[in-house]
């Protein structure tokens, strides 16, 4: 929606954050692996898995067999406060009548996407300002590069930033609002949005939305396409979702469909920007792992804000003393 309101995306390289899951749950809180071991099927230790330095091992071992999880580093005295800490983490356990602690689990890397990421719409000052004038963005939907760099904020940090933009961005466009004044009154109002919005032709048939979606999750899920990046993986995988974004831009849709519709279409334009910042940039930082640029270059040392709907771009922007200042609020908040 930002988009099409002409705002820029920032740090959306940075969106392919994987958490770590039991195969049979979708809770992807990873603190507690920390205390985990990660076996092979047959109980031998996977060497030098682990949930913070060692996921790209995880994933590397998914890509061939099945990885396990056991917390059995953890003792006595931690596990029940574990359970009053994040009770959450336990219910799929509980439900399945495994106890984590002693019994080894299946796991998998569930991909989150620009939720646990870091790249969303540039935040341009203090207010929480996007680039376009009236338009202000908090929490997971903006970047939050100011606070993490190029890695996930987890919970603490991402949670601290929803609870801090939230505020700063209502109070600025609150205060936007107000000194408008009797200006609002004669501003013309009209709709932006453009991605299957189309009204839908008597006897045009109905498209399967499920399928886009799919279809974009194809892309985006594999490790060896988004965890471990190439050139020509990025490419042919914008080759393809640049055609799905032609075909679901016009899709004409039954407004029972419509909200669905817009989220598919929300999928598409969300991984363009991603891959394409992606292959610009020629380095491994972060949560960016590119496979043809494995190490990181000094010289890469800026941001990278793109946009664009039917024609995606992507430009460089130098670190600046805004940039400082945003980050000092950052930090007291």
């Amino acid at each position: 929606m930002a988009a099409e309101a002409g705002a820029e995306m920032s740090g959306m390289e940075f969106s392919n954050a994987y958490g770590i899951s039991p195969a049979f749950s979708s809770v992807t809180k990873t603190l507690f692996y920390n205390w985990a071991t990660f076996t092979y099927e047959d109980g031998t230790p996977i060497p030098g898995a682990g949930s913070q330095r060692g996921r790209s091992v995880i994933a590397e071992t998914l890509l061939q067999q099945p990885v396990y999880a056991i917390l059995d580093q953890a003792s006595e005295e931690m596990r029940s406060s574990m359970r009053l800490a994040q009770p959450n983490f336990f219910l799929p356990f509980d439900r399945a009548r495994i106890d984590p602690f002693t019994q080894r689990f299946r796991i998998t890397l569930r991909l989150e996407g620009t939720v646990r990421g870091t790249g969303g719409i540039r935040i341009i000052d203090e207010t929480c300002a996007a680039s376009v004038p009236g338009l202000y963005a908090a929490g997971d939907a903006a970047t939050r590069e100011l606070i993490c760099g190029g890695f996930t904020g987890g919970g603490s940090h991402n949670a601290a930033w929803a609870i801090s933009s939230g505020y700063w961005a209502g109070n600025s466009a609150a205060e936007y609002a107000l000194n408008l004044g009797q200006q609002a009154n004669q501003l013309r109002v009209r709709g932006v949005g453009e991605a299957a919005l189309q009204p839908k032709a008597e006897n045009a048939s109905s498209p399967n939305i499920n399928e886009f979606i799919q279809a974009v999750q194809t892309e985006v899920f594999p490790y060896n396409r988004n965890y471990f990046r190439t050139e020509k993986g990025l490419s042919d995988s914008l080759s393809r979702l640049d055609n799905l974004w032609q075909i679901i831009r016009d899709t004409q849709i039954e407004d029972s469909q419509l909200i669905r519709a817009r989220e598919a279409a929300a999928m598409v334009a969300t991984a363009r920007w991603m891959y394409n910042s992606a292959l610009e940039r020629k380095e491994t930082r972060g949560m960016h792992k590119h496979q043809d640029y494995p190490q990181q270059d000094a010289n890469q040392q800026h941001y990278l804000i793109s946009g664009g709907l039917d024609q995606v771009w992507v430009k460089t922007q130098p670190f600046s003393n805004t940039n400082k200042s945003l980050l000092t609020t950052g930090a007291a908040a």
